[in-house]
């Protein structure tokens, strides 16, 4: 057998070292390759993510979004999302995504770095760092909080886990999400107060006329797939406008809000209260018959003329209400339950005021009565 020569040895050697040196190259191109097309992804999925966050109308429909799409832009890393509860002033979760079931209990936001400093915090960041409170001890050093800001305003908090400490989580993604998340959200919330706005009489804090046929509709349905009836009673204060001549008008403002807080008071969770229009004011009682209607407006009644009102020192009382009643389906048809208790309300003060009169299939008749 034939010994090969030295320099056939190192030719072989050199073209070993230059296949392994391609192969080499070769993966590396193809991890760049995946690293592109998994940003390109990322991207992607994150422009689409805030697209459908524009045609989003409610929280809930947010919070589907995001349940959705964050997964998928980061796969690598689970999630939470907390809202901040301003009445509370607590974080409260509203979706996780990639987590293990796991303690989602609300917090204060001076429990959280990120919160208190306006701008995302991971402690494995830097060589030493404070870890946030209300993040178990055993992930509370891996894990990456990012605040929702917008309009200097505060609006909720982004959590992530990172289980592999060697790989670069995607910051800026992490950013782009929470500022997306926190625009929508704060778009939300300002259509929300809007809404809201519109739907309540300003004087008053109680509901107006603005929605109150889609109402009234909602609890005909409701009480038509219950097979329960639907009760309504009509409110209007007596002499209201010899009132307002003998004390002037902020003396009848103070009246309507008074009148209106024993409305409140009075109903409880048994319905809903609507300021109707000038003087008037408007119940609705779901699932209320006539018998248990007329209690109550027996009660409001009697609370309203045993109500002292007091302005500038002076007891301008008292003050009384006549009530019209009319329960569906036993009084009215559902288009027209509204105008049966207002027909009745008309009757109660043709007969004297301070009283109260039910509406009848053969004509209204009274029920009860408080002399004026």
């Amino acid at each position: 057998m034939e010994t090969p020569v030295l320099a056939q040895v190192d030719e072989i050697g050199d073209m070993a070292q230059a296949i392994h040196i391609f192969r080499e190259n070769g993966l590396a191109r193809q991890r760049l390759e995946q690293e592109r097309d998994a940003e390109w992804a990322s991207r992607t999925l994150l422009a689409r993510m805030t697209q459908r966050l524009q045609g989003c109308d409610s929280y809930s429909a947010i919070i589907r979004v995001v349940s959705r799409f964050a997964p998928r832009i980061i796969p690598d890393m689970g999630g939470r999302l907390y809202i901040l509860d301003t009445r509370t002033n607590r974080m409260k979760s509203a979706a996780r995504w990639l987590l293990p079931p796991g303690d989602d209990a609300p917090f204060t936001p001076d429990a959280c770095w990120a919160l208190k400093r306006g701008q995302l915090h991971c402690p494995s960041r830097d060589s030493v760092d404070m870890p946030c409170e209300h993040i178990v001890p055993e992930i509370a050093a891996r894990a990456i909080c990012v605040p929702l800001i917008a309009q200097n305003k505060t609006i909720g908090l982004l959590t992530f886990d990172q289980p592999d400490q060697d790989k670069e989580p995607p910051y800026a993604y992490l950013e782009l999400m929470a500022e997306t998340l926190a625009l929508a959200l704060a778009n939300q919330g300002l259509r929300d107060t809007l809404t809201e706005k519109a739907a309540h009489d300003p004087l008053t804090g109680l509901r107006n006329r603005l929605n109150l046929e889609e109402t009234l509709r909602a609890m005909i349905d409701l009480a038509m797939s219950n097979n329960s009836c639907l009760s309504c009673l009509m409110l209007d204060i007596d002499y209201f406008k010899k009132l307002n001549d003998s004390h002037g008008h902020e003396a009848g403002d103070k009246v309507l809000r008074e009148i209106a807080q024993l409305l409140v008071e009075t109903l409880g969770d048994r319905g809903t209260a609507f300021r109707y229009g000038g003087e008037e004011f408007l119940i609705m009682l779901p699932d209320t018959t006539e018998t248990e209607a007329r209690k109550l407006a027996e009660q409001l009644l009697q609370n309203v003329i045993t109500h002292p009102i007091l302005y500038e020192s002076h007891n301008i009382g008292p003050v009384s209400v006549s009530i019209g009643l009319a329960t569906w389906p036993q009084h009215a048809r559902a288009t027209n339950l509204i105008r049966a208790a207002d027909l009745a309300l008309y009757l109660a003060k043709e007969r004297g005021r301070g009283q109260i009169v039910v509406a009848r299939a053969g004509g209204p008749t009274t029920s009860a009565g408080v002399a004026s």
